[in-house]
């Protein structure tokens, strides 16, 4: 039996013209099943050494605002301390990350629906995520950050994944059907890490995209850092992805 890897789902900004954030995001963490229950119980540790409470679910938009009980971080030094050991975890070379990003006002511009961002999005992340699968001999789940109203855009990809495959030959319909074994909707109370730290990294992606190197305050700095050491690891190289 193959070894299982988890694609995990979160996104930061909505595709909706109605909402305010100027990028979409798609975030992916990409981890080997057997490491998911390692990563968790140092996680937990991390959780309870700044915050007191193990069972606590990391939010990008908490974080970043230092809001409710990420508050802490309003301490410049416990958050240098707290960035750099949760940095430290992730660059584990086993975790990958998938980034799929959408310049929402180029897409308005160009006539793009609410639909055609999500479809697009979520396409792109399964099929880079089975092309993954097939050159690193793993079969493949798929975890999601449950959402109402774009969880049937990402019903309707994994559904064409499986009868058309990436659609340019390097994975077929079948192949991802023997490779892709199950998609699973959940919510933050289901508190899956992998899914926390496809959260976590989200922002790290808009920071790319925008390319303020100049102006990034330390913890930006070693967030950017992270994630170009992800890109570049040849063995198990993450993707950052613009569609428009």
């Amino acid at each position: 039996m193959k070894p299982y890897k988890l694609l995990s789902i979160d996104e930061t900004g909505k595709a909706s013209y109605d909402h305010p954030s100027e990028l979409f995001v798609l975030s992916g963490a990409v981890i080997p099943e057997k490491l998911k229950l390692k990563v968790d119980h140092k996680m937990r540790l991390l959780k309870k050494q700044f915050f007191n409470n193990e069972d606590l679910v990391f939010h990008a938009r908490d974080m970043s605002r230092k809001k409710g009980p990420f508050s802490i971080l309003n301490d410049a030094k416990k958050e240098l301390q707290f960035w750099s050991q949760f940095i430290s975890l992730v660059n584990n070379p086993e975790i990958s990350f998938f980034f799929v990003v959408t310049n929402k006002e180029k897409a308005k511009r160009e006539s793009w629906q609410l639909q055609t961002i999500l479809r697009r999005s979520y396409l792109k992340i399964l099929a880079d995520f089975t092309r993954h699968l097939k050159t690193t001999g793993y079969c493949g789940r798929i975890i999601v950050e449950s959402d109402a109203n774009q969880d049937s855009y990402l019903i309707y990809a994994h559904n064409r994944m499986q009868s058309e495959g990436t659609g340019d030959g390097s994975v077929n319909g079948n192949e991802y059907k023997n490779m892709v074994t199950s998609l699973s909707l959940v919510n933050k109370s289901n508190q899956d890490i992998d899914v926390q730290l496809a959260d976590a990294m989200a922002i790290i992606a808009g920071l790319k995209y925008q390319n303020k190197r100049q102006k990034l305050t330390k913890i930006e700095d070693i967030k950017m850092r992270l994630l170009d050491r992800k890109l570049s690891d040849t063995k198990n190289p993450s993707l950052f992805e613009v569609l428009i």
